[in-house]
């Protein structure tokens, strides 16, 4: 469908998420001035749901529509500008998810800038646009063993920033009233070091011990003195974990936080207690010594210690993934760092390896979709982002069933791991529209993406072009995926950039646009219709390819010819 205008950025939702049957409120400014009438159609994949006109008397107008009684489903939301011959003027979209849970299709963001005066309300109505529907609050505690202050009005950090007390609680507010989940950050096993004086009761005993014999600490800022240096504890020691449950619920009495989002420093090879021995032992009796074999029953503990709350955890550099995808947590989360690598010896710094670890963490979780930290042109000192890189990732991430960390603190995205760095480097408005329609795909076709799809290994052949199936630079990547009413196709063009993720000196360039692509699926599917669906389009809606089938030497095909190809198409059969 062809259209004069997009007004994208002018349909604005009153939510990140909702309940069924819950009303939706869509403002809708920038209308065309001839306008006098709106065709509002809410579609789920390819079907329409319901389709009302509405007459236009003023330049803003608010469109409300009742959901479904459907759960964990997402919409298109689609909006046309008629004028007095029913022409078409415009056409603006937005994307609704109805969902009961944030677990199911979790869409992590963050906030970190409590200090007064914080416009908290401006910033929670940014990441609203979005649909950024779970929200880390990042370094928001007074102390890492002692998250909550004396004085919780207001207080300062480790490293001295103040938090206001009330613009903490107006985020949250802010952030339920939009739908949205509150995860108070904090590390699990770690103390600042003025932990033996300052009255927490926090145990030198319970100490991990490296093999030098040296204490397990790290340095954020020796400058500050002992607050700020971390000193870490053993994951397994029944004081530890008493202690610092004491100290989660303690925040959940006093702030109206959802859940507790813990954090390490990573995997640092052999520990030990302060005894020299082991940090605990397995089912079957075996020593344990390494602090990621500790995830699985610390979380588990962790998780029914907080009771009704949420649980997230992020393994850094997913070292000991495998250990969390298996535990009680509700949100799976894992920062990416490249030097690390995978339980097959391959470095995290390719599309393909961070595809294996989403699919893995479903395969393992019994479906939940992995939340990917993952710093796109780190610490770079660019002022801007490289939009390629960007979207590669987003597009990769999302085809492939996960979701990323990346949105925060209005309108921040995130190049560092210290999340209060997001002002350094900014998107364009540009990069900003693209990334706004990358999530509204991700919310209307959350049903194809990551509710229960599983891979499939299906050839494919794009006729003049190599293809790959594992994300080789300067091919069409495309994979497959199949549930019990779809086999979906996603096609990432890898064309004349390459095949990493992390572009720090932001030189990746954008990939070749392709046009009237001849392509081949090899599948025995029987497709009544080939459906093309983009987040690179003004118009994400389904279009139906014509399409042939027949049989070659490779076997039964469905053949057609695919427009364009820009960064990510998605095809899926029906």
């Amino acid at each position: 469908m062809l259209v004069k205008e997009t007004i994208r950025t002018d349909c604005t939702l009153n939510k990140a998420t909702y309940q069924p049957r819950e009303i939706v409120e869509c403002a809708v400014t920038g209308v065309p001035a001839d306008t006098v009438s709106l065709c509002v159609t809410l579609l789920h994949i390819h079907e329409e749901i319901d389709v009302r006109t509405l007459a236009v008397t003023d330049t803003e107008i608010i469109v409300c529509m009742s959901l479904p009684g459907n759960d964990f489903t997402g919409y298109l939301l689609r909006i046309e500008a008629l004028n007095v011959k029913n022409a078409l003027l415009a056409t603006a979209f937005n994307a609704v998810d109805c969902s009961s849970d944030w677990t199911r299709f979790p869409r992590y963001g963050y906030v970190w800038d409590f200090t007064s005066g914080t416009d908290t309300e401006a910033k929670i109505d940014r990441l609203t646009r979005y649909h950024i529907n779970g929200l880390q609050f990042y370094d928001w505690q007074y102390r890492h063993h002692m998250p909550v202050a004396p004085d919780t009005t207001g207080w300062k950090d480790w490293s001295s920033r103040a938090i206001d007390g009330h613009m903490l609680r107006r985020y949250i507010a802010a952030a339920h009233t939009r739908g949205m989940v509150c995860m108070a950050y904090n590390m699990v096993y770690a103390a600042n070091r003025t932990y033996p004086y300052d009255g927490s009761g926090v145990d030198k005993a319970w100490r991990l011990v490296k093999a030098d014999g040296s204490d397990f600490t790290c340095e954020m800022d020796a400058s500050r003195g002992d607050i700020g240096v971390l000193q870490y504890f053993n994951p397994l020691h029944p004081g530890w974990q008493r202690y610092i449950f004491t100290r989660e619920n303690e925040v959940f009495d006093t702030f109206a936080f959802d859940g507790w989002h813990g954090d390490t420093i990573g995997e640092c090879g052999r520990m030990t207690t302060t005894g020299g021995e082991p940090l605990g032992h397995t089912q079957d009796g075996k020593p344990i010594y390494l602090v990621k074999d500790c995830y699985t029953t610390f979380l588990n503990a962790a998780k029914q210690a907080i009771g009704k709350h949420y649980l997230s955890f992020n393994p850094v550099g997913a070292q000991g993934i495998e250990n969390v995808n298996v535990s009680d947590v509700d949100v799976l989360y894992a920062e990416f760092w490249p030097w690390e690598k995978d339980a097959d010896g391959t470095l995290y710094a390719q599309y393909a390896t961070l595809q294996r670890a989403i699919f893995e963490a479903a395969k393992q979780s019994g479906g939940k979709s992995l939340v990917v930290a993952a710093y796109v042109n780190y610490r770079n000192p660019s002022a801007q982002f490289n939009a390629p890189a960007v979207r590669l990732l987003d597009a990769v991430v999302f085809a492939s069933g996960g979701a990323r960390i990346e949105l925060g603190n209005g309108n921040g995205m995130l190049s560092d791991e210290y999340f209060p760095a997001d002002s350094h480097k900014r998107m364009d408005e540009t990069l900003r529209n693209d990334v706004i329609r990358l999530y509204d795909f991700a919310v209307a076709y959350e049903n194809l993406l990551r509710d229960g799809q599983t891979p499939l290994q299906h050839e494919v052949t794009v006729e003049g072009y190599p293809v790959s199936a594992d994300g080789h630079a300067n091919t069409v990547w495309c994979f497959a995926m199949a549930d019990n009413r779809y086999e979906v196709f996603h096609f990432i063009n890898l064309t004349g950039t390459d095949s990493g993720w992390r572009d720090e000196e932001q030189t990746k360039p954008a990939p070749t646009l392709l046009a009237n692509l001849q392509v081949k699926l090899y599948t025995n599917y029987p497709a009544a219709a080939v459906c093309l669906v983009s987040p690179d389009s003004e118009d994400p809606s389904v279009h139906e390819l014509p399409f042939t089938t027949g049989e070659d030497d490779r076997g039964v095909y469905i053949a057609f010819a695919m427009p364009s190809l820009a960064y990510w198409n998605m095809i899926f059969l029906r």
